[in-house]
């Protein structure tokens, strides 16, 4: 900014604003005689002076008189004031209201013109006019010689008289004629009626000879007196206010002094100063109080004012943010700072003085001390600061006050902080010694000895690990399974790395502590902490406490809060508050030689601010002392070739000290790294080995460094660090190597890892570079195992298909002949196919041809092959292409052939001969394929060989079996085989390759006679064919009677017995049973064909009919197993005589009902048998045997009582009935 373009702004009113509504609302004042005292009412600063100022210029003919009240009050003032009691509250209000009437008339006195007021005896010195003394020193002295000349006149004219003759008597002679003398009288008459007037007129205004009777008496504004002014001198107030000659007087700031009795006072004054106007018919005088709208805490303030202007602020934290840039925009800088800083501190600022005073204060200290490039947003925020808390400000200068003792008190606010983080490194070590205390490595070892310890008695030694451990937990309790528990998960825990992780935790909480001790207090502060940092207080060397309650209880702490929370005021403040000197020494730097002097270290990481010029003040054996380990200091060092013998003697320490934390937290914060580690390499090569071994640095740490050591150190002192292959054994087993963000130092490092032969195990590649990534797989820089492989081929080759990489692994590297990673891979075939057996998850489905050039790699052993077959899934089309005969009975158990008659073929002829072994029968029982042998031609006589093979192979499951034997389409003319399992036997007959001759039909019945029915069953027309009396069997024929065959066969092979056949429970057709019951009936049948006689058809029916009627007098004697249906049939036969029907009716008689019988009867024409059965009839019978069976069967039925010779008529039976039979119908009688 250059200085004619410097733009300030001014903190007085402004007399240009737009009044609109505000310009009516005064106008309606002067327009109305009633509206007396009026009230202009808004916040400070929102504008009143502006509105009030504008109008003014506005309305010129308007004559204002301001009377403006400023009221300042010190610190210590409002602590004294706080800690008054109330009386002296009271009294010193009461002083305040004098000091205000005083400070009012004081400046009512000094603005109206003396003239106006010559009245008043208030002591007011005015401005002596030099003109008014001369003017009345010439009148008193005309005046006293008018006087004199009258006295001495006769005096006078005798010494003119006397004079001799010349000029002076010539011109002196006429003042001593008569007309001089009248003259004289005339002159002296109007000076003389000049001085009685002005002797009149001071008498009048000024009372000079009561006063001169009163001496001592005169008035005195601000004498000591708690008196009031307005009460006391009333009539001399009310007459300056009288003579003032304004329209209207304006009482500014006098809220400030929260003293509302004056208000009070004025408004007395006001009635009745306008009363007197009133009456000498001038214009009235107006009281404006420009008030904060708050003064008054009721609505008393509608009573007291006769007229109210309210004032919108033009300034408050709503808008403060548009104005602040308006000003900035102004005056050019507002491309300085931050938008979000100037809204953020813009919602704390309402007060438009103080936004243009910080505004102002900024341009001057922008352009008196940025000299070195500070932050303007810092800037701005101290001169915020000091407009709002000037005396903190100052003190701040002196290393005293508030916000001083909230940067000095830093390190108490981190104290808890850091005393946790110690706490959990305290118990990071004590686990780690633990683990390193623990003398057993296994869990196995620990179960023995507890078991040995405790539990001698038991047979422990026989358990296995697992058992052992279950052994332990159940008889062991107390202390002593606590011990074995606790033991046995510090195994666990130093097995799974746990040791690592702890000091790589200790590191990480050394950091964080670095970290914690380097944080700006804006970085401390959070929202648990907030309230109890800005609560401090502050101690002095003699022990009294400052509480700092000026600056908490403002308004605007929160603003300083904000600023320092954010970071606006930090530890920097220094630079921005007073000018800077090129070569002096800072206050930081003189602390830090003072530190060196005391033998009292700082933090590595304390701050320098001018490091080359704090090592010009060192001496070369001060670098001996811990007290110069500081990072700014040793990064100037590396950065600085003039200054090697300080370095060296700077490393010397380090490595004499073995000093890993500042090393480890150096190489975390700074960016010197280059220099760094070139320098300690060479200085102390070994520290990077023993690091490693004995995690004296982060695994970060260690991989940084290691990248930088590759990148920057010569190759004979990275050879010389290597040491037992410490280094390069590190980064072979680092996985997040690869993790740089700079291609530049690709070309370095891949040349190291050369140099180191380095082959990484296992490589993060979303944490990769991907270049050095690309290069270290074309350097095959890698190992080969499961991990890298799928790596390399997902990221490189680009297959996405992780099926495929795990399970068809050869098939992709053969697919990518000329990639690196397959020539790589060919090199070390062997390697690759253990990794590869052990990647693929126990399958592997590779093509055929990749199959195939594995298993006939002769670089790969036979071990390796036989797994591989164990794993693959691929089929083998033809196991001829595999060369190694050997592999083909793994081929078939893993069922890696094709199902396929040449390979079956194939693998049968490499049996010689021999019997099918059991991995050709387990290949044929895995699969369903149906195959076809009829069209194959093998070895002369093998085809037959191998049919006859198959078909007395038990073991071949038995569908299998049926499929493969039918392919053959072959048939064993004369079977002759013995031993076959009964289920083969069974496919045999199914398929027909046993055909039906006497010859097989004999051997079947003498070697497999359980399954001759089911031969004849399937050759039941050839068996019919061949039958003749020689080979006829019985029991083979009742099977075939069951069968569902046709009754012509069964008929034909009946036809060669005459023996009975019984046709019951079985369901033989109607023909087959006719043909029974006519050739070979077996009379046991009768009983039940006379029972089922129901359930035939009418063919049978009929048969059975006949056999009944045969067999009558069976089925008198024994009745009850005859059908219902036959029953009745016979009954009501026609081929019975009366006899027979009769004999069977009574057999039958039990199991038929009297209407049953009554019908049966009446068909007979037995009618006198049917009035039996009527009370009103009495008939009688002949004595015959017909008729007694009849009667006797009637009475057991209990149809009548009892029958006897009639008495009256010889030769016949009279009955006695029972009673309650019912009358017969007329046609039944």
């Amino acid at each position: 900014m250059a200085k004619d373009d410097y733009h300030f702004e001014r903190l007085t009113p402004i007399n240009d604003i737009e009044l609109k509504v505000y310009e009516d609302a005064i106008n309606y004042v002067f327009e109305n005689q009633d509206i007396k005292n009026v009230a202009i009412s808004g916040a400070y600063s929102a504008g009143k002076s502006s509105v009030l100022e504008s109008y003014k210029k506005k309305h010129s003919g308007l004559q204002f008189l301001h009377i403006s009240l400023a009221h300042f009050q010190s610190p210590d003032l409002e602590e004294e004031t706080k800690d008054a009691n109330k009386n002296d509250h009271e009294e010193n209000e009461g002083v305040k209201e004098s000091v205000l009437e005083g400070k009012i008339l004081n400046q009512l006195i000094h603005q109206i013109p003396s003239d106006k007021i010559p009245q008043t005896n208030f002591r007011v010195k005015r401005k002596i006019n030099r003109s008014d003394i001369s003017k009345s020193t010439v009148i008193i002295f005309m005046l006293m010689l008018m006087i004199l000349y009258f006295i001495f006149f006769k005096f006078w004219k005798k010494y003119v008289l006397s004079l001799p003759d010349n000029i002076l008597k010539s011109i002196l002679s006429w003042s001593i004629s008569q007309y001089s003398l009248l003259i004289s009288g005339i002159i002296l008459t109007i000076l003389l009626g000049t001085v009685i007037y002005g002797v009149v007129k001071i008498q009048k205004n000024k009372n000079v000879f009561r006063k001169l009777n009163l001496q001592g008496n005169e008035i005195e504004i601000f004498e000591e007196s708690n008196d009031s002014y307005f009460d006391k001198y009333l009539n001399e107030v009310l007459y300056l206010f009288e003579n003032a000659e304004v329209d209207a007087i304006v009482f500014e700031d006098m809220d400030r002094f929260n003293v509302n009795s004056i208000f009070e006072r004025l408004r007395e004054v006001n009635t009745l100063v306008n009363i007197r106007l009133q009456k000498d018919d001038k214009k009235i005088i107006r009281f404006f109080y420009l008030l904060r709208d708050d003064i008054f805490v009721s609505k008393d303030r509608t009573k007291f004012f006769d007229y109210i202007i309210p004032v919108v602020p033009v300034l408050d934290s709503s808008n403060s943010y548009d104005q602040f840039l308006d000003l900035l925009k102004i005056g050019g800088i507002l491309e300085l700072f931050d938008m979000n800083f100037l809204q953020g501190l813009s919602l704390y600022i309402d007060d438009m003085r103080l936004l243009k005073n910080i505004y102002n204060e900024f341009v001057i200290y922008y352009n008196r001390i940025n000299t070195t490039e500070l932050d303007c947003n810092k800037m701005l925020a101290m001169i915020t600061y000091k407009n709002l808390f000037p005396r903190d400000f100052s003190e701040l200068q002196l290393n005293q006050g508030f916000v001083y003792s909230l940067f000095d008190k830093k390190d108490e606010f981190i104290k808890n902080e850091l005393e946790e983080i110690e706490n959990q490194q305290e118990d990071a070590q004590k686990s780690i010694d633990e683990l390193k205390t623990e003398s057993l490595v296994e869990i196995r070892e620990l179960g023995a000895a507890i078991a040995y310890k405790y539990l001698r008695n038991y047979n422990w030694y026989s358990y296995s690990d697992d058992d052992l451990d279950d052994f332990i937990m159940r008889n062991l309790n107390g202390d002593r399974l606590k011990e074995y528990v606790h033991r046995k998960k510090i195994i666990e825990d130093r097995s799974s790395g746990r040791i690592s992780q702890l000091e790589e935790q200790i590191w990480n909480l050394e950091k964080q502590k670095s970290i914690i001790k380097n944080k700006q207090l804006c970085k401390i502060i959070n929202r648990k902490n907030l309230n109890t940092i800005f609560s401090i207080t502050s101690t002095n060397e003699i022990g009294i406490v400052r509480e700092f309650k000026e600056i908490k209880s403002s308004e605007y702490f929160d603003l300083l809060k904000y600023l320092i929370r954010n970071g606006y005021i930090d530890e920097t403040y220094s630079d921005y508050m007073t000018y800077f000197y090129e070569n002096s020494l800072s206050r930081v730097d003189k602390i830090f030689l003072r530190s060196i002097s005391d033998s009292r270290a700082k933090e590595y990481t304390y701050r320098l601010k001018n490091p080359k010029l704090v090592v010009s003040r060192l001496k070369i054996v001060d670098f001996d002392q811990e007290e110069t380990l500081n990072f700014d200091l040793f990064a100037y060092l590396l950065k600085t070739p003039d200054e090697v013998e300080y370095l060296n003697r700077f490393i010397d320490q380090l490595k004499n000290t073995n000093n890993y934390k500042f090393v480890g937290t150096f190489f975390d914060t700074r960016t010197a790294l280059p220099e760094f580690v070139r320098n300690l390499n060479i200085r102390w090569p070994e520290m990077l080995a023993e690091a490693i071994y004995e995690k004296k640095l982060s695994e970060k740490q260690v991989w940084k460094y290691s990248i930088y050591t590759l990148c920057y150190s010569e190759r004979d002192t990275i050879c010389l660090m290597n040491q037992d292959n410490a280094i390069s054994d590190y980064i072979s087993n680092e996985r997040n190597y690869l993790s740089i963000n700079d291609d530049v130092y690709i070309d370095k490092l891949i040349a190291g890892f050369k140099l180191l032969e380095v082959k990484f195990k296992g490589i993060d590649y979303d944490k990769s570079n991907k270049v050095l990534f690309q290069r270290i797989y074309e350097e095959s820089l890698y190992m080969i195992n499961s991990e890298n492989i799928q790596l390399m081929l997902r990221k490189i080759c680009g297959i996405e298909d992780q099926e495929e990489i795990l399970h068809k692994n050869y098939s992709i590297l053969c697919s990518i002949s000329d990639s690196e990673i397959t020539q790589y891979i060919e090199k070390n075939i062997t390697q690759y196919i253990e990794v590869m057996l052990q990647m693929c998850k126990g399958y592997i489905i590779d093509d055929e041809p990749a199959a195939l050039s594995i298993l006939n790699n002769f670089n790969i052993t036979k071990e390796q092959n036989e797994k591989y077959i164990q794993f693959l899934e691929t089929a083998i089309s033809q196991i001829e292409q595999v060369e190694d005969s050997s592999l083909w009975g793994i081929l078939l158990d893993n069922d890696l052939v094709d199902y396929s008659e040449e390979n079956i073929i194939a693998y049968f002829e490499k049996l010689q001969g021999a019997e099918i072994d059991h991995t050709l029968v387990s290949f044929i029982n895995r699969h369903d394929t149906i195959l076809d042998f009829s069209g194959y031609d093998c070895i002369e006589g093998s085809k037959e060989q191998m049919f006859i093979s198959f078909i007395s192979c038990n073991d071949i499951e038995n569908t299998r079996y049926e499929k493969l034997l039918s392919s053959f389409k072959l048939e064993l003319k004369e079977f002759s085989t013995s031993r076959i399992s009964d289920e083969k036997i069974d496919i045999l007959i199914k398929i027909s390759i046993i055909p039906m001759t006497k010859v097989n039909l004999v051997f079947m019945r003498n070697e497999y006679s359980d399954h001759v029915l089911s031969f004849i069953n399937v050759n039941i027309n050839q068996y019919v064919n061949i039958m003749d009396d020689e080979i006829f069997s019985l029991q083979e024929l009742l099977e075939v009677l069951k069968w569902e065959v046709s009754d012509e066969i069964k008929i034909q092979l009946m036809s060669f017995t005459k023996q009975k056949i019984s046709i019951m429970n079985d369901c033989y057709s109607t023909k087959v049973c006719t043909y029974i019951l006519d050739n070979n009936y077996l009379k046991s049948d009768l009983p039940e064909l006379l029972q089922s006689y129901d359930n035939w058809d009418k063919e049978m029916r009929d048969k059975i009919y006949a056999l009944a009627l045969t067999y009558l007098s069976d089925i008198i004697a024994d009745p009850q197993n005859v059908s219902s249906q036959l029953k009745n049939r016979l009954l009501y036969s026609r081929e019975l005589n009366n006899e027979s029907r009769i004999d069977l009716l009574i057999a039958m008689l039990s199991d038929l009902d009297m209407e049953y019988v009554k019908t049966l009867l009446a068909e007979w024409g037995l009618f006198d048998y049917i009035k039996i059965f009527d009370n009103r009839s009495r008939p009688r019978f002949i004595i015959n045997s017909t008729n007694k069976k009849i009667l006797d069967a009637f009475r057991e039925k209990g149809w009548i009582e009892r029958y006897e010779e009639d008495a009256n008529k010889a030769g016949f039976y009279k009955i006695k009935k029972r009673k309650g039979l019912r009358q017969l119908p007329k046609e039944l009688l």
